[in-house]
């Protein structure tokens, strides 16, 4: 018997469950109040990540514009067609949780009906009302694919991954950078040797990175604007970029007509009540795509009866694309963790490009890798053995044992693990 399900929101999570749904031989009606492919294409990952591949001195931000229009285009045709063939009806409207299995659209006479519903209704930035952005001298996230000049003076408040990359992104577009990270830091959810490694070379690079100190104001006027820190330091800017979180959009999805508390507590597929999954942003932090569609693809099997391993968080990569790369995997510190830090230029490959930066590999007492992190050149690609180590179970003789392609930076994880077992 085809079973049928409801797919809320279409970004990376929402379209990735309609089509594992779907090619799985399910009914699938994917639900989306806003464009095709979500926030994530129109508002934050994909417009950064053309900012930060089109970055350099003398790029016109006209040019920016024209390649991101491009891309986003490309992208969201691409989404259409896979969506299309996989034979995914798409509704245009507001969706709300109507009861189990029940859902109300904007527009339409009665409720929709499934077997299951799969919420990936995404998320939003947060702000203080006190460094709340204007569009105009004080954007977030959001603006950045309308930036139209590129100013000569910028602040940067905010010390996570969003906060690393903009700071690298204008200072790598001339702009005089100062990056008010917080009073955590930089990259506090990072281990401090990748966190260090990344501070240090945008150090280098001219960013003034004010540490200790938080943004808690923003006084504006013309034609610029004054960042005030809690110690009553101020800080004169041309353009302020606020990046200081975000939290999962529930407040209008209906959960209340399921009696669910927000957030709600999922099993490890997703599931918050008898045939109700939430994926991706809306499950809360880390907001990171590549979680959205290991979620999305769980839940939807799941949802279908279908054999899926539960959701293990220990193999989702958190990456951060400044230069240099830092990323992360697993667990890399705890009680029985041990890590072996190696530099990125006992590689070869790492000379071919750059040979600046970490690599460390963890394992428990057991023996079995734990995780990775990497600061430097394609930091994210260069974890790729070490995700494969965890996932299967692997261990330190057997990382070591491998032999991958020379040169290649995945040669890394085995030169590592080779120095950890010589080192006893």
């Amino acid at each position: 018997m085809e079973k049928s399900l409801i797919v809320i929101g279409a970004g990376p999570a929402g379209i990735e469950a309609a089509l594992t749904a779907a090619r799985a031989a399910a009914r699938v009606t994917l639900i989306h109040e806003g464009p095709l492919g979500g926030r994530s294409t129109y508002a934050s990952l994909l417009p950064s990540k053309v900012w930060l591949n089109a970055a350099r001195p003398d790029i016109a931000p006209a040019a920016v514009q024209q390649r991101l229009q491009h891309v986003t285009a490309a992208w969201v045709d691409v989404q259409t067609r896979l969506l299309d063939d996989a034979g995914v009806t798409r509704v245009q409207g507001r969706a709300r949780i109507a009861g189990p299995g029940m859902v109300e659209v904007d527009g339409q006479s009665k409720p929709l009906g499934a077997d299951a519903v799969i919420l990936a209704s995404g998320s939003e930035p947060t702000f203080k009302a006190e460094l709340k952005p204007d569009g105009k001298h004080v954007i977030a996230p959001r603006l950045l694919g309308k930036l139209g000049s590129l100013p000569k003076r910028v602040v940067v408040i905010g010390g996570g991954a969003t906060g690393c990359e903009t700071a690298y992104l204008f200072n790598t577009l001339g702009s005089a950078v100062t990056w008010l990270p917080g009073r955590s830091g930089v990259l506090a959810e990072f281990p401090r040797g990748a966190a260090d490694t990344l501070s240090a070379a945008l150090a280098a690079r001219g960013v003034n990175i004010v540490g200790g100190v938080y943004a808690t104001n923003i006084e504006r006027s013309e034609p610029s604007a004054t960042v005030v820190s809690d110690a009553g330091e101020q800080y004169e800017a041309d353009l302020v970029f606020v990046a200081t979180g975000r939290r999962a959009d529930l407040a209008a999805q209906g959960l209340d007509a399921l009696g669910l508390d927000l957030p709600p507590t999922l099993d490890p597929y997703g599931q918050a009540a008898p045939g109700l999954y939430l994926i991706g942003d809306a499950t809360g932090e880390p907001f990171l795509a590549n979680r959205a569609l290991a979620q999305a693809y769980i839940a939807a099997r799941h949802a279908l009866g279908l054999p899926v391993a539960p959701y293990n968080p220990d193999t989702l990569v958190h990456a951060v694309y400044s230069q240099p790369e830092v990323a992360q995997v697993g667990r890399v510190d705890g009680a029985g963790i041990r890590c072996q830090e190696v530099p990125l230029d006992l590689a070869l490959k790492a000379h071919l490009q750059d040979p600046a930066g970490r690599f460390a590999l963890c394992w428990d007492t057991a023996g079995h890798i734990t995780g990775g992190w990497v600061a430097g050149a394609h930091a994210a690609d260069t974890l790729a053995p070490v995700v494969t180590a965890i996932a299967t179970g692997g261990t330190l003789e057997q990382l070591g044992a491998t032999w991958p392609a020379n040169p290649t930076l995945g040669e890394l994880a085995s030169i590592a693990a080779r120095t950890a077992l010589s080192a006893g």
